[in-house]
């Protein structure tokens, strides 16, 4: 492995010592404190180069981060010099052409010092072929730290192009050379990643079907390719922002970041980035259609001959488990039953799909394990579902009701159409399709109104007080006996139970089967009232007497009702 040569520290120096000399001239009183700063900072790089030379390991470690600090800082300070608003105005002319002097002079040997990192890297990449596990990592590393320095020189040399368009220099050679150097830059790079993602999918297919003692190196350079990766993702970010800073064509570069990184910015809505992107998209799929197409094809019949067949044994099994469970002398309701059933065609279908999954080449293993893991997160998000679900357990367990028992839950009154371990659908009288949470139900009151094979009907009648009562209550007896639907036992009780204000009052209380009881209900109702009008006993409205006393001094004023000014007349 080849080390990278510290030459471009001495070539940084040596042309800070031409940028000091020349600003010595420049020095004048409005801008003598930043000429200062640069002086000093000269000097100190002055007394590191001659104490460089025998230094080693982490002294000159050292020293190379402090030269590298007074590097930037004196860069800061001439940036802020040349682009305040007035100083290049204020500035000589002898003052401009040492400037761009300097400037040419630096750009120059920044574009040199490119050409040299370049070398390197060139070099560098040669031997890569050659190297896998670790070498291959510890290579990639050291090229990284050699394409960051490039990148650094590339912002630079844009900088000083910069600065002498603004003290009036022609740039337009240098910036045409600038710009080529960038487009075969970001020509590399781009291919560079494009192949480190083609690699990399390389090696972690590899790595799959790999030995034991195979894995380690592989692991190596897997991540030696995904440093490639990232160190191709930043040049490249580098290189479009700078492209942009000087009017050049991005979009290609553009894309191909875009499909490297997966980050969407604003570029994705620049036209030309997104059709490339939709090209490339297509072009990816047609090769992948015409390369496993077949393949997939197949498989996806496979999975679907797979569910189908599991399909039909779940409806089998379904059936099966449902004739059991009738023939069972468990007694087991609607209900229970509809559970087994749906839980065993649930089970089937799972593991119908699980089969499918494997034959069509997908890890089993890991997918029950996620399943493990989403439903302790689940099952904390998802705290009231669960609590319905153990509703529902006690309600199959309980059997506090069964489908097409009408009942009162949840403050719903209806029919019970259908139970799932989260909910029950009722269905109102008026025809509404209601859906009641389980908790709701196994919180509140049950009434099973039809859970009893009989039901009795209470109904109240009432005759006036001048009204025979045995007359009355003969008349009732002979309306019940009469009816085919009213049970002789239990005997129907028909008895004076209380003597309101308007009437008295019998209670009439006769026993039918549960589903004929609203048709009884309806029919003794209409024939009883019908039964009285023929007895003529009556049913008197409510009433009440009220008595007025008035003192006979107290005038009492009349309406002549014939008077058509509806004067009133007083009498006494």
């Amino acid at each position: 492995m080849k080390h990278i040569p510290r030459s471009n520290l001495v070539t940084q120096l040596i042309a800070m010592v031409f940028t000091c000399m020349a600003w010595a001239v420049l020095a004048e009183d409005s801008h003598q404190p930043v000429i200062n700063q640069i002086v000093e900072i000269d000097q100190q790089l002055t007394k590191y180069l001659k104490i460089s030379e025998p230094l080693k390991g982490e002294q000159k470690l050292l020293l190379k981060l402090r030269v590298s600090r007074l590097v930037d800082e004196q860069k800061l300070l001439m940036t802020e010099y040349i682009e305040e608003g007035d100083a290049v105005t204020n500035m000589s002319p002898k003052q401009v052409e040492t400037a761009k002097g300097i400037f040419s002079r630096q750009l120059h040997l920044a574009t040199q010092f490119n050409e040299t990192l370049n070398k390197q890297v060139n070099d560098l990449r040669a031997e890569n072929h050659q190297l896998e596990g670790e070498k291959l990592l510890a290579q990639e590393e050291q090229m990284s730290e050699v394409q960051k320095r490039v990148d650094h020189i590339t912002v630079f040399r844009l900088d000083l192009i910069q600065w002498l368009e603004r003290l009036g220099s022609d740039v337009k050679k240098p910036t045409r050379a600038f710009e080529q150097a960038l487009y075969e830059r970001a020509d590399n790079v781009s291919l560079l990643l494009n192949y480190s993602h083609s690699r990399l999918s390389e090696l972690i297919t590899a790595k799959s079907s790999a030995l034991e003692s195979e894995v380690s190196p592989l692991d190596a350079s897997i991540k030696a390719f995904q440093i490639k990766r990232d160190s191709c993702n930043t040049s490249l970010e580098l290189l479009i922002n700078t492209m942009d800073s000087i009017g050049a064509n991005t979009s290609s570069y553009k894309e191909t970041l875009i499909a490297s990184t997966g980050s969407v910015t604003e570029d994705i809505f620049n036209f030309a980035v997104m059709s490339r992107l939709v090209s490339r998209w297509f072009t990816h799929m047609g090769q992948w259609l015409f390369e496993h197409g077949p393949d997939f094809t197949f498989k996806l019949i496979l999975f679907g001959a797979i569910i189908i067949a599991f399909r039909f044994i779940a409806g089998l099994v379904r059936r099966l488990v449902v004739k059991a469970t009738n023939a069972s002398k468990l007694n087991l309701s609607r209900l229970l039953q509809d559970f087994f059933a749906s839980i065993a065609h649930k089970l089937v279908m799972l593991f119908g799909f699980l089969v499918a999954l494997g034959q069509i080449g997908i890890e089993v293993a890991p997918l029950l394990a996620g399943f493990g893991v989403a439903g302790i997160v689940i099952g904390f998000a998802l705290q009231g579902t669960l609590s319905n679900f153990a509703s529902g357990l006690m309600i199959l367990i309980y059997r506090p009701f069964d489908v097409d028992d009408v009942v009162v839950a949840g403050g719903i009154t209806g029919t019970v159409e259908k139970l799932s371990l989260v909910n029950a659908t009722i269905k109102t009288f008026d025809n509404q399709r209601i859906i009641v949470p389980n908790n709701k139900i196994w919180d509140d009151i049950i009434t099973n109104v039809t859970a009893e094979r009989i039901r009795r009907v209470d109904l109240i009648f009432g005759i006036g007080y001048s009204d025979d009562i045995a007359k009355a209550e003969k008349a009732i007896h002979e309306v019940l006996e009469a009816h085919d639907l009213v049970l002789p036992h239990p005997e129907p009780i028909v008895k004076v139970a209380n003597l309101g204000e308007s009437s008295v009052d019998f209670w009439v209380r006769p026993w039918v089967k549960t589903a004929n009881y609203w048709n009884v209900y309806w029919d003794i109702t209409r024939q009883v009232k019908m039964k009285f009008d023929e007895e003529g006993v009556s049913i008197p409205f409510p009433q009440r007497d009220v008595h007025v006393h008035m003192p006979e001094s107290v005038p009492l004023e009349l309406t002549d009702p014939e008077s058509p000014s509806g004067s009133k007349e007083s009498s006494r």
